[in-house]
């Protein structure tokens, strides 16, 4: 038997297994200790939710609470792996990481050389010929060879005032030609006279019609230092039509190291700074600062000519970057090359054959126009 009790403090009704009235009893639902006292029991009139609170099996409790513990842990093990996971996402998702433009670029240079659009090929790179690939992947920059060369383009700007009175710039040949023809004419005129002056001074007909060998060795040998001194002098190619490079050379003063290695590398791709800058670099006139920058991109390809099952191959292109006050090439990709080949880095600056002048380089080249 039991005893229904209604609890005095929560005005719960619940059961009792001590059915003695008076006896000491606590609620099982607030924990009030008091005297068991039988409850008045429902009529129709009463609360129509009227209930009596039964305690639950007490080795029944453990059981439940467990079960809920586990299920809590699997949850958070759950939302930990997810969490793990899906970081990556979310957080390029928060912070998203803006794209390298060297890599973006090389990447749509291949995607036009895969697509066979010879527009944005010729738009985003300068290379004569481009490789013909089918597929590429795994396109990423190696920054180890990123190289820079700053300075001020003053002084290379000087250097082209002085080339430009003296000299007319060929496009069709890249070279300049002087711009008064007469001078270098009667220059090799009279570098041939003095050398048949000469020839006739040592009797050099004399010793080729004798026949002896001992003569005709000297004949020789006479002719031969001849013909190299005009080569050097009056008829060499520095002298008629020289080069940019051979300009540069022979600048006096020299240009400084940074300004140096900027103008030997226009002067040793020629071409290609042609394209990138839709000029001739002789051309420039800027006395502002200068950046110059090259850096590398690798790939892995297969060749438009390749079959199905034939290995990807690794392709490395060169990009390249040049900023002068209002010109800003962005990046281009100006070489490309198979693995294996030697690799196109930009200059570094080189060591001048005399030491420098004085801080007023612009000045000194001024003065001795």
């Amino acid at each position: 038997m039991s005893l229904r009790v209604r609890c005095r403090s929560c005005r719960t009704a619940f059961l009792t297994d001590d059915e003695r009235p008076g006896a000491r009893v606590v609620c099982p639902k607030c924990g009030t200790k008091q005297e068991a006292v039988a409850a008045p029991k429902p009529t129709l009139t009463a609360g129509a939710g009227e209930s009596v609170f039964v305690p639950a099996d007490a080795d029944k409790k453990p059981r439940r609470g467990r079960r809920r513990a586990l299920a809590g842990l699997v949850a958070l093990t759950l939302l930990g792996v997810g969490g793990v996971v899906a970081w990556p996402a979310l957080r390029r998702w928060w912070q998203p990481i803006p794209p390298d433009p060297v890599e973006s670029v090389a990447t749509a240079y291949l995607k036009a050389l895969a697509d066979g659009d010879a527009a944005t090929v010729a738009r985003l790179g300068t290379v004569e010929l481009p490789p013909a690939i089918r597929t590429y992947r795994d396109v990423h920059r190696d920054t180890r060879l990123n190289r820079r060369v700053k300075g001020t383009f003053a002084p290379i700007t000087a250097f082209h005032s002085k080339i430009n009175e003296k000299y007319d710039y060929d496009p069709s040949i890249g070279r300049f030609t002087p711009k008064n023809a007469l001078g270098p004419a009667a220059e090799t005129l009279d570098a041939l006279h003095d050398a048949k002056a000469k020839a006739e001074q040592e009797g050099l007909a004399k010793k080729i019609a004798s026949g002896n060998p001992d003569d005709l060795f000297d004949a020789a040998e006479g002719l031969a230092k001849t013909m190299s001194k005009l080569a050097e002098g009056a008829l060499s190619p520095k002298k008629l039509i020289p080069s940019y490079k051979q300009l540069l050379d022979d600048a006096k003063p020299p240009l400084p190291p940074d300004e140096r290695a900027l103008a030997l590398d226009a002067a040793d791709r020629r071409e290609t700074w042609d394209r990138l800058l839709k000029r001739p670099f002789a051309t420039l006139k800027s006395d502002g600062p200068f950046i110059f920058d090259r850096t590398e991109v690798t790939a892995s390809v297969i060749d438009s000519l390749g079959s199905a099952g034939d290995p990807p191959t690794t392709l490395h292109l060169s990009l390249t970057r040049f900023r002068l006050e209002g010109i800003d090439t962005g990046w281009r990709v100006t070489s490309t090359r198979r693995a294996g080949q030697p690799a196109e880095s930009a200059p570094a600056p080189e060591p001048l054959p005399t030491p420098l002048p004085a801080a007023n380089d612009l000045e000194k080249y001024q003065l001795q126009k």
